[in-house]
């Protein structure tokens, strides 16, 4: 038998982020049980075109844009840590091209994971909610910081699904730089705004956005669940592991679920 890993020794959670993303290494650290550790591997960017600002709008698409080829690559190095699961560490392209968009994703990712199941934050979404609830049929909203084309890919997305969609509301951040500087105020805003339509849930896609512990305040004063993305794919990447821990202080789903 291998020898048993001192510190992940209930299990490790591979994450694959953008090389830009700076959000979801740290709050997926704070969300990980005793005896479990993540290993980090960054996907390579797409190199920038001359005129391309470092951490701009331009920049951060080109970084994100999905190709799966990279991603396998990524799968690969991943492997090294033995993993018993990994997650896809950015949302924005999960979204495109509906349900079957995503389940074509997670098909053309399987052969590479040998086995490791890998987490698509959009189905992982759809899980949560189940989890939470929310139910096909039930009304959402959602808060991004992209721009209305992503908005659309997600909405699309979600009403695919049997959602009814009250509103996407974008941030328009010009890149990962600015998406990383969130403040908790702008997200607050935006939450109560979204909630004045009654939603049954508020979704926050976006790893690089910081809204892990925002999500568990706002969930007790709005009284909905607000489920962002690095707490809903984390829950998939555990539960999947076999890890059960209830883990409080970053919202409903991982408390409860």
């Amino acid at each position: 038998m291998p020898p048993v890993d001192a510190l992940g020794y209930r299990a490790r959670i591979s994450i694959l982020l953008p090389a830009s993303n700076t959000i979801g290494e740290p709050e997926c650290a704070q969300l990980a049980p005793v005896g479990v550790t993540n290993q980090t591997v960054r996907l390579a960017p797409t190199p920038p075109s001359a005129t391309a600002t470092v951490g701009g709008l331009e920049t951060y698409r080109g970084a994100l844009a999905a190709k799966i080829p990279p991603i396998e690559d990524a799968i690969r190095v991943a492997l090294q840590a033995t993993p018993k699961a990994i997650i896809l560490a950015h949302a924005m392209d999960t979204f495109r091209g509906g349900v079957d968009g995503a389940k074509a994703m997670a098909d053309a990712l399987a052969p590479s994971a040998n086995g490791v199941p890998v987490v698509i934050p959009s189905l992982a979404y759809l899980d949560a909610l189940n989890a939470m609830g929310v139910k096909p049929g039930a009304r959402i909203a959602g808060l991004t910081p992209y721009w209305p084309k992503e908005d659309e890919d997600l909405k699309a997305f979600f009403v695919d699904a049997g959602y009814e969609v009250t509103r996407v509301t974008g941030l328009k951040c010009n890149g990962g730089a600015e998406i990383a500087g969130v403040t908790e105020a702008q997200i607050i805003a935006a939450l109560r705004d979204l909630a004045a339509d009654r939603p049954g849930a508020i979704v926050l896609p976006g790893t690089n956005m910081a809204s892990t512990r925002v999500a568990d305040q706002a969930t007790a004063w709005l009284g909905l669940p607000v489920l962002c993305c690095n707490t809903v794919c984390y829950w998939r990447a555990l539960r999947t592991a076999g890890i059960e821990d209830r883990i409080t202080g970053f919202g409903p789903l991982l408390a409860t679920c």
